[in-house]
């Protein structure tokens, strides 16, 4: 478009270069003529009388020969000159092409200008200047619209590719490698390597998701029999009691090992797409029910719970215990590092196309520079919290990626807290 553009600029020019061109031939050829008559009848005597000068203009005054005499014999004598003058004929500028060359004639020194108006070419010159921005206009309209045509036939496959190939695929093992028929060499080469990579990722995660099913089992089975024999030695009379406190010391550790080692092969299968979701999830109605569960825990430390529910919502489709684990983490946090006789806010509400359920806490909050980092596993901002694997908000993250939800955290030090999810419209997820 920007060379159309360009092209329709110049050509005016050029077009006006090409009529003064012809105009200047044309005044070449009339000098060349009238000189020829000059030079076989000579200059009529009657015309030159009184001021020894002549002048000659046709009825419309678009064209004249003017032949004055000189005094001083221009340093150029014998070359031509071609100029745009204005001329004044009967009261009246007229703009005039104008040739003028100096001869002698009969030991007398002549100046002859031979001139033709431009009024025509001007308006000639207007009229091409407004058909070709019509036709630069046109063009340039015209071809948006075939290469816009062009491109979307051309890149048809192209976006097949990133459709089916990149876009719907929510996971690995969903993906199908089927190739994508396409006579483009790039786009045939792109889609074969996109085959190739998006196979060797499924395989990578389907080895790694039957590496941890095997580590764990590998893990707690050892655990859960270790877990029984120190059972067992407790329950011998014969110990002394130094040695039972260690044992239910060993006893805690093994329990801590097999919650992270749960909660790992748990973020595992979310990650790898084992849950199905086929469910709808009523967010109003778990909230109520995970505090109906928590209540003893809210009330041990005197917490006040506000619930602001504006606006309803079913999410679907989603796995309803995933859904509810991660309103439970979000929840039990917000208990947990809450400070005594706190408050905990829950609204929900619509925002553009999210649907926003935010908990806000009264809590210790979170330093800015930690901040960036809770959703990182085994990060623990509390070191005193014996109880805290660092893998709560891990969780969360995990579950929301799942389901296509944002999860937004924001948190002022000895302030509180607030943790945000925004929930797709149901079918986007």
């Amino acid at each position: 478009m920007v060379i159309i553009l360009v092209i329709g600029a110049i050509i005016p020019v050029l077009i006006q270069k090409v009529a003064y061109n012809h105009l200047d031939k044309r005044l070449v050829a009339r000098l060349e003529k009238t000189m020829r008559m000059v030079a076989v009848g000579g200059l009529d005597e009657i015309t030159l009388d009184q001021d020894c000068s002549f002048d000659s203009y046709n009825i419309f005054k678009e064209e004249f020969v003017s032949i004055t005499p000189l005094a001083i014999l221009p340093p150029d004598f014998g070359k031509y000159h071609i100029e745009n003058a204005e001329r004044k004929i009967d009261e009246e500028t007229v703009k005039h092409r104008v040739l003028t060359q100096a001869f002698v004639y009969d030991n007398q020194l002549y100046s002859i200008a031979i001139g033709e108006g431009l009024s025509a070419y001007d308006q000639l010159n207007i009229t091409i200047r407004k058909f070709t921005i019509w036709i630069m206009v046109a063009v340039v309209v015209i071809s948006i619209f075939f290469d816009l045509l062009f491109a979307r036939l051309l890149l048809r496959p192209f976006n097949k590719i990133v459709n089916e190939k990149l876009r719907d695929v929510q996971h690995p093992s969903t993906f199908d490698p089927h190739p994508v028929k396409t006579t483009t060499t790039e786009f045939s080469h792109l889609d074969k390597s996109i085959n190739e990579m998006m196979v060797k990722i499924r395989e990578t995660f389907e080895t790694e998701r039957q590496f941890i099913m095997n580590v764990s089992h590998e893990i707690l089975t050892p655990i859960s029999i270790l877990k029984n024999r120190i059972e067992n030695m407790i329950s011998d009379p014969g110990i002394p009691d130094s040695v039972v406190e260690r044992m239910v010391d060993s006893q805690k550790t093994l329990s801590r090992l097999t919650k992270v080692v749960r909660n790992l092969l748990y973020i595992s299968r979310i990650e790898n797409a084992q849950y199905l979701k086929n469910e709808s999830a009523d967010l109003q109605m778990i909230v109520r029910e995970i505090f109906e569960e928590l209540e003893e825990l809210t009330q041990g430390k005197g917490i006040t719970v506000i619930n602001e529910w504006k606006d309803e919502f079913v999410f679907t489709p989603c796995n309803l215990s995933l859904i509810h684990t991660l309103l439970f983490n979000l929840i039990t946090n917000a208990i947990k590092y809450n400070c005594e006789s706190g408050k905990i806010t829950v609204t929900g509400l619509w925002e553009g196309d999210f649907y926003t359920v935010s908990v806000t806490d009264t809590g210790d909050g979170i330093s800015p520079n930690q901040l960036p980092f809770i959703f990182d596993r085994f990060k623990r901002f509390r070191p005193e919290d014996d109880m805290s694997y660092g893998l709560g908000l891990p969780i969360v993250k995990t579950i929301a990626d799942f389901h296509g939800i944002k999860v937004i955290a924001q948190s002022t030090l000895n302030e509180g807290s607030t943790f945000t999810l925004k929930f797709p419209k149901s079918g986007n997820n």
